[in-house]
């Protein structure tokens, strides 16, 4: 790992290729974004990287974030989560999202994914 953040919605682990952001607030608004989007593009800076989102339970996310808020540096977004009802929200972002995106049952599978998106960039 290069560096953990504590965010005001989660923790964010960046590690060379992507990064686990472990979600745990109720919910995911334009300021939670910026937050968010400001501290990923400032450690990835010049690199691209994967979001893998780790989703314990369902979220309130804003669909506008992802329209209003971007990052120069994400080039995809893995959910990772065992909730069907996250499933269905993943489903739903899903189509917001103009670069990679998938949902996975681990964080590990997730972390292969991302190693192959980057490396397909």
């Amino acid at each position: 790992m290069e560096r953990k953040y504590e965010l005001s919605t989660g923790i964010l682990e960046c590690y060379p290729l992507y990064a686990i952001f472990h979600f745990n607030a109720p919910f995911y608004d334009r300021d939670e974004a910026k937050e968010f989007v400001q501290t990923i593009d400032t450690h990835y800076k010049n690199r691209k990287c994967v979001v893998i989102s780790n989703r314990e339970m369902a979220k309130n996310v804003n669909p506008e974030v992802y329209n209003s808020v971007k990052s120069k540096c994400v080039i995809g977004i893995a959910i990772v989560s065992n909730s069907e009802i996250v499933k269905k929200e993943a489903y739903n972002e899903q189509g917001l999202f103009e670069g990679a995106f998938s949902y996975f049952g681990t964080i590990e599978e997730a972390e292969d994914w991302a190693k192959t998106v980057i490396s397909d960039y």
